[in-house]
């Protein structure tokens, strides 16, 4: 058996347990028996291992072993995406064939985001995103560099600052940018590129505001002036909303995970964070 605790695992409805089915077998999904106080926890600016995972495979199934091993990184990256929470493993279960000394810096960093925001409502659909997730992990997660797009989407969601949040933000359309060029085939500028990535995905496109906030912050250093017409806090926030409601469009598309269920963001999430380039 490979058994893992999870930490900052959190689903609608809070299950007491689940499973999903991937193509090592099953995953048995258990409830910690402290969740109360894990969540409570978790609230407080802590991390806290909410649930634990298994699966019946051992060290001696070989290659199937292995394969189900390198299950956790999609199961870790999806559950995160989902959540809006670094979903992560630094401990093994007492019984569990592998032992975990240090994770694999593949897996996300532990580090205390609240209760997360989800773009699911129910638990169910969170567990069948998450197999749709695994499942194209192989193929369209490699072609769409879908590992550095949800790690630094956290550290996006991490950030300490408007601006720190805004370029970390905008690195994400630079990287989808850069995949659309080698679809394509085409050289393009960074707009044309995220345009084309929208019709590609078959979603709304963004208005060119990211673009001109991000070059007057790249130029200016700060976020307001050239050509951006913004002249608050609240205009930056909804340029920030857009972009990343965007990018939960954009994901979902690409990886087949259907319709976003639940939109994610507002200009509220953002009109509070620290701006030190606005005067």
């Amino acid at each position: 058996m490979l058994g893992f605790w999870l930490v900052n695992m959190i689903i609608p409805g809070d299950p007491e347990q689940a499973s999903i089915n991937t193509s090592s077998g099953e995953w048995f999904i258990q409830r910690s028996a402290n969740f109360v106080k894990c969540k409570e926890a978790m609230r407080n600016n802590q991390c806290a291992h909410t649930y634990s995972i298994e699966i019946a495979t051992s060290m001696d199934d070989g290659a199937a072993a292995c394969d189900a091993m390198n299950e956790m990184t999609p199961i870790l990256l999806g559950s995160s995406f989902l959540s809006g929470l670094a979903v992560t493993s630094k401990t093994s279960l007492p019984h569990s064939d592998v032992t975990i000394i240090q994770p694999t810096s593949h897996w996300p960093r532990e580090r205390s985001m609240g209760d997360g925001n989800h773009c699911i409502s129910t638990s169910d659909e969170f567990f069948q995103m998450l197999e749709r997730f695994i499942a194209v992990w192989p193929t369209v997660g490699q072609t769409e560099k879908i590992l550095i797009l949800i790690h630094h989407w956290l550290d996006a969601l991490g950030c300490w600052s408007f601006e720190d949040f805004y370029l970390s933000a905008t690195t994400l359309l630079q990287i989808i940018a850069a995949t659309e060029e080698h679809l394509t085939g085409n050289s393009m500028y960074y707009f044309p590129a995220i345009q084309s990535a929208s019709r590609r995905a078959g979603i709304p496109p963004l208005s060119r505001d990211f673009k001109d906030m991000r070059n007057n912050l790249i130029h200016e250093g700060k976020l307001l002036g050239g050509r951006f017409a913004g002249t608050d806090i609240l205009a930056c926030s909804t340029v920030a909303a857009d972009l990343m409601n965007w990018f939960d469009d954009y994901v979902h598309s690409v990886l087949n995970l259907g319709a976003v269920r639940r939109k994610r963001y507002t200009r509220g999430d953002f009109v509070g964070l620290n701006a030190y380039s606005l005067e």
